[in-house]
């Protein structure tokens, strides 16, 4: 049974990968499919397919740290804390962002999912290992 003090350094440190893996999705995902081919339309494509696999792989690291119903609001969180990072970034890339609530509500969409998904998939991953280990 895990003590109080190590659940919430689990904890902090799943809201850590989950808020670094929204910034790594948005800005990793773009440079790394478009390492070899530039900055084009095809390679945005790439981009848009390699974000959601990046946010599913912090949702998975982040099951095998947290845990029930804190887990949870450790997800919300670390996404929260990631897209506000990205507004920051973008403040200091000197790219702005829209402010634009419905833009909001689908990049909240976009960024939750695939990390919800990758969580939900690692919960049920260790529950199962930890049943088959009894």
């Amino acid at each position: 049974m895990p003590t109080a003090r190590s659940t919430l350094v689990r904890n902090v440190a799943a809201v850590a990968i989950i808020a670094g893996g929204c910034p790594t999705a948005l800005f990793g995902g773009a440079l790394i499919g478009c390492a070899s081919q530039g900055f084009t339309t095809s390679c945005a494509m790439s981009g848009l397919v390699l974000a959601p696999l990046l946010l599913f792989a912090a949702g998975l690291v982040a099951a095998l740290l947290a845990r029930g119903l804190a887990g949870l609001v450790v997800l919300l969180l670390g996404v929260a804390l990631g897209m506000t990072s990205l507004f920051f970034l973008a403040l200091i890339l000197h790219d702005p962002l829209p402010l634009d609530p419905v833009q909001g509500v689908i990049a909240w969409i976009w960024f939750i999912t695939p990390t919800t998904v990758g969580y939900g998939l690692g919960r049920v991953g260790v529950r199962l290992a930890v049943a088959l280990r009894t």
